[in-house]
Formats: C-alpha cells, structure tokens, sequence
C-alpha cells in the first residue's frame, strides 16, 4: 500500500485543522485551559496574545478553515473540475499561504517570548503540506 499524494494532503492538513480547532476553542472559551505538551503555559499565552486574533477573530479557526478548504478542494474537485490544472494551483496556493502564515506565527510567538505547542506541529507539518500539494 502505497501512500498517495492525496491522502499525505488530507491527512496532514486534517492533523493540522483539528489541532487549530483546539487553539481555537480555547480562544472562545469553549474549553476552560489548554493542555500544552512540552511547553506548559505556553499555549494559552500564546492564544490569549493580541497577534492571535487577526480582524478580531481567532487566529485558530482561520486556520482551520483554511485547512478545511485545502481538503475539500483536494477531495471535491477532481470531480466539479474536468481539468486538474486549475485545481492544482489553488492547492497549492492554500497550502503556500498556510505556510507563509505558520511562519509568521512562529515570529510573532518568537517576538511575544513564548510558544505554542499545537501551532509549532503545523508550522513543522508545513512543508510537508506543500510537498504534497505539489505531488498532486
């Protein structure tokens, strides 16, 4: 069983979605602490700091919408869409942009002086997300 570029995508970007949604909830208060593997407060600090609520909204259901439709366009397209091509470069365009936008988290945590666990995993599942798109 080999694994395809579809399902490295998928998965990664599923991983990704689902620790966001975490941050996420935390950031609504729909869970009351974070648990923080390895960094201990930083989570929390991390997304109660003024950088993780661009436009007022919270930084970690951007991301995972973002992730949401890299995985819907990846899944539904093939078949709205007779030519991959366009498809092609919209993935990777979302994969790139989320990327770019991990990269500037870990800046603006760097610069806050504390890390976030859950956003440190995306931000190194990155690349491997735009290996994947590329695969596609």
């Amino acid at each position: 069983m080999t694994l395809t570029a579809r399902a490295a995508l998928t998965g990664i970007s599923l991983a990704s979605a689902l620790a966001m949604l975490y941050v996420g909830a935390y950031q609504i208060r729909a869970i009351e602490h974070m648990s923080c593997p390895l960094l201990k407060g930083g989570c929390e600090a991390v997304a109660d700091a003024p950088f993780a609520r661009p436009f007022g909204i919270p930084d970690g259901f951007i991301a995972a919408a973002l992730y949401a439709v890299i995985v819907t366009v990846a899944w539904l397209a093939p078949w709205v869409v007779p030519n991959a091509a366009p498809t092609r470069y919209v993935i990777r365009g979302f994969a790139i942009l989320a990327a770019v936008a991990n990269g500037l988290g870990v800046f603006d945590m760097a610069r806050f002086g504390a890390y976030c666990f859950y956003c440190l995993l995306t931000t190194l599942l990155a690349p491997f997300l735009v290996w994947a798109a590329f695969r596609i």
